[in-house]
């Protein structure tokens, strides 16, 4: 037990879900107490995205756990680690396509995008005869997750700059912060899953789930303008 505590990997992990977990509560927080409803079906993705793949990560470091205390591997918390993050890239993308369209009524048809991807994705996964949930997941990571990310990314730097002529210094660095850590993420949680500069991949994805927890709570001002 005590060398599982010298871990840092025990630590990491930990915080990865939190910090996403953190996100999610403040995002929620914020939407019941928004005066404007313009963005809020569209947050409300993100904070169901934290939520989920917060899930996973600590589905993760329960699995970690096992592994270090020798314990034999569970295939139902294998499961459900792939099964909550590919459903949580999912919400991620839905996010992003959410901004994309929130000020046209001709782009609300791309909102089914998710939906029709998910299901191909499916599909796919079955008539290929992929049995193995692990390879379902870094499938979907690199998928899903890259997209997911990087489009949220993207749509979070436009927000600023919509934002911008509104004065609220706050909330336009709160969205820039919160869009870097979402594209530095887009690399090292949706293609990247091997050590980088020696250090295990989860360290920056640890990193960037803390930034976007921080930057949250002053993304919150969001729910009272009309943007």
């Amino acid at each position: 037990m005590t060398a599982l505590f010298g871990e840092p990997l025990f630590y990491i992990y930990l915080i990865y879900g939190l910090s996403f977990i953190v996100m999610a509560s403040l995002i929620i927080g914020g939407i019941k107490r928004a005066t404007s409803l313009t963005l809020v079906s569209s947050f409300s993705m993100l904070a169901a995205f934290g939520i989920t793949h917060g899930i996973a990560e600590m589905v993760d470091w329960v699995r970690f756990i096992e592994q270090k205390l020798g314990q034999p591997a569970s295939a139902g918390l294998l499961y459900a680690s792939q099964i909550f993050m590919m459903l949580s890239f999912a919400l991620l993308l839905q996010f992003g396509i959410n901004v994309l369209s929130y000020k046209s009524s001709h782009r609300k048809s791309l909102r089914a995008i998710p939906v029709v991807l998910v299901v191909a994705f499916l599909t796919a996964v079955y008539f290929l005869g992929i049995s193995d949930i692990s390879q379902a997941g870094l499938i979907a990571r690199r998928s899903f997750g890259f997209a997911g990310s990087a489009l949220s990314a993207i749509m979070l730097f436009r927000l600023s700059n919509t934002m911008r002529p509104l004065g609220n210094e706050k909330l336009n660095l709160a969205l820039i912060v919160a869009a870097a850590s979402l594209a530095v993420y887009a690399i090292c949680g949706g293609l990247i899953v091997t050590p980088l500069f020696g250090l295990p991949i989860q360290v920056f994805r640890a990193v960037c789930a803390f930034v976007i927890a921080v930057a949250s709570a002053s993304i919150l001002d969001i729910f009272k303008v009309n943007p």
